[in-house]
């Protein structure tokens, strides 16, 4: 019975495991040729570079409420997902109203959450509720920085 080579995306696979695990693909390549053997090289390499790899952190995820990135002073709110119970981002846009930005939760420090007297003195600059991202409409609204509704819900 005729040896079957090893394929070619066994040669890549092969070469990628090489360099995650750091190891030398020539040597590695010594004495394999069937594709037998380069699926049994495979999954000593899959082990070998899983115990090099260490775990990856879990980053700590901030709380919820309104956040000013200090790299870029852009806003955001970050929330919990209702169906996963996940919290992620939204930016603030210009035109008003909130995005989602992928990866934003990621960036954000809990030392950036904005008290409710930044919220206020940001609505006052700019006439724009940092919770809601709605203009602030009503004269009472307006000089308090911030809508009574979003008010309640922040302190």
């Amino acid at each position: 019975m005729a040896t079957v080579l090893m394929s070619t995306k066994q040669l890549g696979y092969i070469r990628v495991l090489a360099s995650k695990g750091g190891f030398n693909f020539d040597e590695l390549l010594m004495g394999v040729a069937s594709m037998v053997q380069a699926s049994a090289l495979i999954e000593q390499l899959k082990a070998r570079t899983a115990q090099i790899a260490a775990p990856a952190a879990t980053p700590e995820l901030v709380a919820e409420g309104i956040y000013r990135r200090s790299s870029d002073a852009s806003m955001f709110r970050v929330q919990t997902a209702q169906d996963s119970g996940r919290r992620y981002a939204k930016t603030l846009l210009a035109a008003g109203g909130w995005d989602y930005e992928r990866g934003a939760i990621y960036t954000l420090a809990a030392s950036e959450r904005l008290t409710l007297a930044q919220i206020q003195a940001w609505g006052l600059d700019t006439g724009v509720c940092a919770v809601c991202s709605r203009l602030l409409s009503t004269a009472d609204s307006v000089a308090a920085g911030i809508g009574p509704v979003c008010a309640r819900r922040y302190s």
